[in-house]
């Protein structure tokens, strides 16, 4: 039985199941990459059923226990395009049964769900001390690349407002290993990479650990080939409504990080922010009513 065959046998029991065993087939429809990458209780957790839910919808289907299920899963899901294309199909089904109005709800309603399940899931005790690494390191790199490379773009860009040693890693030009040139034990990286990991992502995560720099790592499951090499390792969620994955759990994390060095920061943060935007009204970076053109 292949990933198809699971959508199909769902789709075409699902009006004799239970209402528990319905929940849990529609989180399957929804996401299975989550059925095939996260634990039976994280995944039972946010499609709201019981664990034991999921293993009697697994030998619903004809399938020996929950494992054989998941696995069934994850061979349909290892590779990117096969994923990506079935959330896409997911899309086009969905506008089918209801509009684009489904699709709408259903945004809101995964980003509501994914915060809620990271803010359940990280203590904010994990998030302050990941902040006072930061904090302390002489250098802060930060590295997100393809997908990522736009949340670590807005981390660079709001944290230099108050916050000097913080540089940016974009691998422009092949000069990514250049880029990362004398980090070593004072400083950190802070690094962000899903499933599908960016190689040079890994490359990097593993020369900042060898020179001994702090990692502080993003990612979606304790087997993502950067989580064995963190110092600070935050599981964060990125199921989308769409075929792609989601960054929005990624810059609430980013942005509790930001609340966090801040208010470490004390005075001085204060008067470095003040001092970056007096610098920019100066010259004219921001329209103001009034101005010519």
């Amino acid at each position: 039985m292949d990933i198809a065959a699971v959508r199909e046998r769902l789709e075409a029991a699902y009006p004799e199941l239970s209402p528990q065993l319905r929940g849990a087939a529609r989180f399957v429809l929804k996401e299975p990459e989550a059925v095939a990458l996260y634990p039976l209780r994280d995944v039972a957790a946010r499609a709201g059923v019981s664990p034991a839910t999921l293993v009697r919808l697994a030998a619903h289907l004809g399938f020996r226990g929950y494992r054989a299920f998941r696995d069934v899963l994850r061979d349909g899901l290892h590779s990117a395009s096969a994923r990506y294309s079935s959330h896409a199909q997911n899309l086009v089904a969905r506008r089918g049964r209801g509009g684009f109005a489904a699709v709408w709800r259903a945004a809101g309603e995964t980003q509501a769900a994914n915060i809620a399940a990271m803010l359940g899931a990280i203590p904010a005790a994990d998030v302050e001390a990941a902040g006072l690494c930061l904090a302390r390191a002489r250098t802060v790199h930060l590295l997100g690349l393809r997908s990522n490379y736009a949340a670590t773009f807005h981390f660079h860009y709001v944290l230099r407002t108050f916050m000097p040693g913080v540089v940016l890693l974009d691998g422009g030009h092949g000069m990514l290993i250049d880029e990362l040139a004398g980090i070593g034990p004072r400083d950190a990286l802070l690094a962000i990479s899903y499933d599908p990991y960016a190689a040079e992502a890994v490359k990097v995560a593993r020369a900042a650990r060898a020179a001994g720099a702090k990692v502080v790592a993003l990612t979606d499951q304790k087997l993502s080939p950067i989580a064995q090499l963190a110092d600070h390792l935050f599981l964060v969620p990125t199921a989308g409504a769409s075929f792609y994955q989601s960054l929005v759990p990624t810059m609430t994390l980013l942005e509790a990080l930001v609340c966090c060095l801040v208010a470490r920061g004390g005075r001085a943060a204060v008067d470095r922010v003040e001092a970056e935007f007096r610098r920019r009204e100066e010259f004219g970076v921001y329209w103001r009513d009034g101005d010519a053109g």
